[in-house]
């Protein structure tokens, strides 16, 4: 398979195509970091006390600093922030806090050991210390949740700090240039640039979520990149008519019906010409073949195998062409519900000897449609489509009709239809787009090959007019293929075949 250059394009369209899903994915990230911010979060509070740092030669009481004393003074910023760091400075502050507060005022705010002290670590977490704007001024910064404690913090420190650096340094001091004030207005959390910083998080994730699960999607989306990879034309490509499933008290599938083009004035026009486009290349691909008999399957189920061969059917006869549709799907056919025939006698009984053709088959279904149910479900389907029965029933059909479509079982999950590779022009594979994957064509594509079993083409299905990006990557077949329900609720027929009582 040929590499898929990705453009910024395509990267663009995928992502206005998820915009809803992104927007909401920025929205819930703002609102949660807003709910945490404003009532999760308890506030805190600042102050600050500075202090002017002198060098050894300040004692000297100089009216005029030179440019020495000031980098002096600068180089010994650093070295004072060091030393007020240290655990003994700490402890000091923590003794005096103790003088001025009680334990348990302190508690919330701060850790203590064993003996019931104020821990170093906990007072340090508290201060941060640097250089006012590279000057030889240290700006001391307290905060706490409370701001009144914050003022206090910066204030003990401030007396605290001129006698270590006296006893450490041996020369040089610090003097405080004012006291702390208490601020009520709190420094954190910023409300509004952590909502802001949550929405844009928000956005960026569900961003990067699109843009990964669109680079590990391994399903077709593409009609190009599907005849780039198997060289296989496209015969159809088949427009979402979209719309949610529902079933009726049957068991008959809704959106089924919808999809139908007998009697259906609700689908859009350009379905009802996708089907027509498909139908002309169907009739030029199969204008070399002496045999005009197409079995219309898929990889799995659930792909839309079963309409696409009845609107194939129905359209080819509204060419005059005489056509017949066979249900062949004797483990899950739907074409008796589809045309609301009855399913009592059908191609089952015909493969087993016990009713001809002439007995079972539906005539005039629609105009030149006529068509031949599955019957009752057997026990040995494979068998049966393999054997010299189904091979002289297809002799004899392709004979009288124009056209046999047949719906047959999908691929994957058992060989039907490759019994009867020997007896039509080829297969027509039904592609769901965005839920088959390549994966499973590949497998499609090495049996059909392994049973000499011709493939005419691909009908991409279920086309979404936007590039969902939907990772759909299946491991598994959606339903269990041998588990047949023999119990139908049956309904009239336009016309009885000749077996069945009016």
């Amino acid at each position: 398979m040929e590499e898929q250059e990705i453009s910024l394009r395509d990267i663009f369209g995928l992502l206005i195509s998820k915009l809803w899903i992104i927007l909401l994915a920025a929205i819930v990230g703002g609102v949660s970091v807003f709910v945490v911010s404003k009532f999760m979060i308890a506030p805190k509070y600042s102050s600050h006390v500075s202090m002017y740092v002198k060098n050894n030669n300040d004692t000297e009481k100089r009216t005029v600093l030179d440019t020495q004393a000031i980098m002096a003074s600068k180089s010994l910023v650093n070295t004072y922030i060091q030393i007020l760091n240290e655990d003994s400075v700490m402890d000091e502050v923590a003794n005096r806090l103790t003088d001025l507060y009680e334990k348990s005022d302190l508690r919330e705010h701060f850790s203590f050991d064993s003996e019931g002290n104020i821990t170093a670590d906990s007072v340090r977490a508290c201060y941060t210390m640097e250089a006012a704007n590279e000057t030889e001024v240290l700006k001391i910064s307290a905060t706490t949740t409370n701001p009144k404690l914050s003022a206090n913090l910066c204030n003990i420190m401030a007396d605290v700090a001129p006698d270590f650096i006296i006893r450490v340094v041996g020369a040089g001091s610090v003097e405080k240039i004012g006291d702390a004030k208490i601020y009520y207005g709190k420094v954190s959390p910023n409300v509004s640039r952590n909502t802001m910083l949550g929405f844009l998080a928000g956005g960026v994730i569900a961003v990067a979520i699109v843009l990964l699960i669109n680079a590990l999607d391994n399903t077709v989306k593409e009609a190009n990149e599907l005849n780039g990879k198997y060289q296989k034309p496209i015969i159809g490509e088949i427009m979402s008519i979209g719309g949610k499933s529902s079933k009726d008290k049957d068991g008959t599938n809704n959106d089924r019906k919808k999809r139908l083009l007998m009697g259906n004035s609700d689908i859009p026009f350009n379905i009802v010409e996708n089907y027509k486009s498909m139908r002309t290349n169907l009739m030029f691909s199969l204008s070399t073949y002496k045999n005009k008999i197409v079995a219309v399957s898929s990889s799995d189920p659930s792909e839309g195998k079963s309409v696409t061969s009845a609107n194939i059917a129905i359209t080819m006869a509204e060419t005059e062409n005489k056509v017949l549709l066979i249900d062949a799907d004797m483990r899950k056919p739907v074409q008796h519900k589809n045309f609301k025939l009855k399913n009592k006698d059908g191609l089952s009984a015909v493969l087993s000897g016990e009713k001809s053709f002439e007995q079972c088959v539906f005539r005039g279904t629609k105009g030149n449609l006529d068509i031949l149910t599955s019957g009752v479900i057997p026990p040995n389907p494979s068998e049966l489509l393999a054997s010299d029965n189904m091979k002289a029933l297809l002799d004899k059909v392709k004979g009288i009709y124009d056209y046999v479509i047949i719906d047959a079982p999908p691929i994957l999950p058992v060989t039907d239809v490759l019994g009867l590779s020997g007896s039509i022009a080829g297969v027509l594979v039904v592609v769901r787009y965005g839920r088959t994957t390549f994966n499973e064509l590949d497998e499609c594509s090495t049996k059909l090959q392994l049973a000499n079993c011709n493939m005419l083409g691909y009908v991409l299905n279920d086309i979404s007019k936007k590039h969902s990006g939907a990772y759909s990557y299946k491991y598994k077949y959606k339903y269990k293929y041998y588990k047949y329900d023999y119990s139908y609720k049956y309904s009239e027929s336009p016309k009885q075949p000749e077996s069945e009582e009016a």
